[in-house]
């Protein structure tokens, strides 16, 4: 390898271990200002290289949700999106739903195992989020739960996508959660 060629490299792995670094003290921070009793998730740093690797695009980083609900009820839940990217990813969206899709490894699969009796949610409204490169945005659901739903414990999903307006969309990244109607 040349030298040049080496010194690229260099500059490179050093910007990937900023950047990891960088996304880590958010995802930390994340951990700190959950609000007590909630349930939080983030990606480890081994789990942030390895999506690192294999994704441009935005990724899933953190989550927490309220536990658990009655029926009728709601379950506070936020979702952290962050752009790995040198570039500004536009209309950028997180569907959430419930239903067994994380088992799926079809995104076409996937999003169709969903428990018809709770809503699909999407955020933000038109035109979705503008994610900076390096930036991580956060969107906070309020899932509803209705009346009548069985004593148990639910899988809730979230799929953040980039749309294309006259084509079709791009898959990014799949997070779960699970949460209990007691």
């Amino acid at each position: 390898m040349e030298k040049r060629e080496r010194k690229i490299l260099d500059k490179v792995e050093r910007h990937r271990k900023l950047q990891i670094e960088e996304i880590m003290r958010g995802v930390d921070q994340f951990k700190r200002s959950a609000e007590k009793g909630m349930y939080v998730t983030t990606v480890t740093r081994e789990q942030l290289e390895k999506k690192l690797t294999r994704a441009e695009s935005p990724m899933i980083v953190f989550q927490g949700w309220s536990g658990s609900t009655g029926s009728p009820g709601s379950v506070s839940y936020s979702v952290g999106i962050m752009n790995p990217d040198p570039m500004t990813h536009i209309w950028t969206f997180a569907h959430v739903f419930i239903g067994l899709a994380n088992i799926a490894p079809d995104v076409g699969a996937a999003v169709a195992a969903v428990d018809g009796r709770f809503p699909r949610m999407t955020m933000p409204d038109f035109d979705g989020l503008s994610i900076a490169p390096g930036a991580t945005e956060t969107l906070s659901f309020k899932i509803p739960v209705p009346a009548g739903i069985e004593s148990s414990n639910y899988v809730g999903n979230t799929f953040v996508f980039g749309s294309t307006w006259h084509d079709v969309g791009n898959y990014f990244d799949r997070s779960m959660f699970v949460f209990g109607v007691t």
